[in-house]
């Protein structure tokens, strides 16, 4: 086999390669103890360890086996089909004065009140008499739009004053807090876009 690449090592070094007959002379060789490599592309690389006796001619006879073809390719993963979309459920419209006169907050320091509820959101009417402590949303973005009442709404240490009509869009992941100011509660729609609503809406 020609082309076979031969490194020798052990007594003596070298590197050589088969001619077309497929041997190799390695010349001038000392007695002593070698190892011969054998690398072919395509074939299995195999090493071989011999001892040369001084005087002697050594014919070494090699043969090498060819090696497996490779493993086929996996196969393509079928592509998933999208996830079906749940059904949003029904529209949801109501009248916020009309809603308040029915439920107004009284002297609780907040009420709550689920005005719409889908697998992607979550509508809360909030009546705040207090603050709400700084609080973080993960992976949920928060809209919030002011009914009636005077507040403000800190980020960090910017606090932003707020009064019926402002509209706040909080990041998912940024901490956040309200105040109210004035001497009537602060009232607002508050969205969280991206959470599984898991409760029941408040019928309007």
């Amino acid at each position: 086999m020609s082309d076979v690449r031969l490194l020798l090592s052990g007594d003596a070094e070298g590197e050589f390669t088969t001619g077309a007959a497929g041997t190799a002379v390695v010349p001038n060789l000392k007695a002593g103890n070698y190892r011969v490599r054998c690398e072919r592309e395509g074939f299995i690389t195999l090493e071989r360890e011999f001892v040369l006796r001084g005087g002697a001619w050594n014919p070494i006879q090699i043969v090498l086996n060819a090696a497996p073809p490779p493993p086929p390719a996996p196969p393509k993963p079928e592509p998933q089909a999208a996830p079906a979309v749940p059904h949003g459920g029904p529209p949801v419209t109501m009248s916020i004065p009309d809603f308040l006169d029915r439920n107004l907050i009284r002297r609780e320091p907040l009420k709550e009140s689920i005005v719409a509820c889908t697998p992607f959101e979550t509508v809360r009417l909030l009546q705040l008499r207090e603050g709400i402590a700084e609080h973080v949303h993960e992976r949920v973005d928060e809209v919030v739009y002011v009914v009636a009442g005077e507040g403000a709404v800190r980020f960090g240490r910017d606090v932003t004053a707020v009064h019926p009509g402002s509209l706040v869009v909080v990041p998912n992941g940024s901490g956040h807090a309200f105040e109210r100011r004035g001497k009537n509660p602060l009232i607002v729609v508050s969205t969280l876009a991206g959470a599984a609503c898991t409760s029941p809406a408040t019928t309007p």
